[in-house]
């Protein structure tokens, strides 16, 4: 990633911010949704209708594509797809706790990643905050429910592959992003995704009362597609150009904070004091991460400030 200024590092970072929060959101909208969809029936329309949403919107610049772009798009929305599905069949064999908490590990493995793709070694607070950040997250997810919460079972497996997939499209988006029409890019991920979700769902799924649903189950699509989507993946594209793939990783580990904040808001799920500390956890992972580029630069300010004159002038 070539570099960037501290500023526009921070507003990108406040941006990932908005895209933890949505997916964080999109958690309480479809839990009841999921009752009545299968789940890659749901993925499949959800990308589908954003992917082509994208490209109606942007048609000029899909006119434009270029191979270069082709091939990183549908990788990532291959990501995508990959991600969501290991992750669903894992959650059917552990328990919710455990898939949270271990997808969430990706915060840890995406610095790990970067250096083993990219060469490059991060700073040594994206680290410390990924850590800090995994700390958090134990204490949201876990709440000592018994024996089974400590044992290693086939779904933690699964679901750590979930995490690697998600890290891996963290650190590829870092990479691809800056290179690419980050809208053309975007909308490949969401085309890409859906198509590799609707072979899964009419190879696996019942095809009986596809695309016959209740108007609720088109508002939770709906809202999926717009704001957690669209929305979501347009802004992390766009972002990713201008912080690295630690930060990314680090701030959409918040939407473990806010799904517990929405369903305590609108499912009344306990908020405990043990998941207080675990959000601050997070947040104090995010900070270390967040200060250490601004500290630098003020201090090479300061250091250039504090030079001697020449002499010779």
């Amino acid at each position: 990633m070539e570099q960037v200024s501290t500023k526009k590092m921070i507003i990108s970072d406040i941006a990932l911010l908005f895209v933890a929060m949505f997916w964080g959101s999109n958690f309480v909208v479809t839990k009841e949704a999921l009752n009545l969809i299968t789940p890659f029936a749901y993925l499949a329309i959800r990308f589908t209708i954003s992917g082509l949403i994208m490209a109606a919107i942007y048609w000029k610049r899909m006119a434009l594509l270029k191979r270069e772009e082709l091939m990183p798009g549908i990788l990532l929305g291959f990501l995508l797809f990959a991600g969501f599905g290991v992750q669903i069949i894992g959650l059917i064999l552990t328990t919710p706790a455990k898939s949270g908490f271990i997808t969430g590990t990706s915060v840890v493995i995406v610095p790990f990643l970067y250096i083993l793709i990219s060469k490059i070694w991060p700073r040594w607070s994206a680290i410390a905050g990924a850590f800090l950040a995994l700390g958090g997250l134990f204490l949201l997810s876990f709440e000592g429910t018994g024996e089974r919460a400590w044992l290693l079972e086939k779904g933690d497996v699964l679901t750590f592959i979930a995490a690697v997939i998600f890290a891996a499209h963290i650190v590829l988006l870092g990479i691809y992003a800056p290179r690419s029409d980050p809208m053309v890019l975007a909308t490949w991920q969401m085309l890409s995704a859906g198509v590799f979700n609707f072979v899964v769902a009419f190879l696996t799924e019942p095809l009986q009362g596809m695309f016959i649903y209740p108007l609720d189950i088109w508002a939770a699509i709906f809202y999926a597609v717009i704001f957690c989507t669209i929305g979501a993946f347009v802004t992390q594209t766009v972002a990713q150009r201008f912080t690295p793939p630690t930060h990314a990783a680090l701030i959409l580990s918040l939407e473990a904070v806010f799904a517990g904040l929405f369903s305590y808001l609108f499912w009344n799920e306990l908020f405990t004091v043990r998941k207080l500390w675990g959000a601050g956890l997070i947040f104090a992972g995010i900070l270390i991460t967040e200060l250490q580029p601004f500290l630098e630069d003020r201090a090479q300010k300061r250091g250039a400030t504090n030079l001697p004159a020449d002499p010779a002038k």
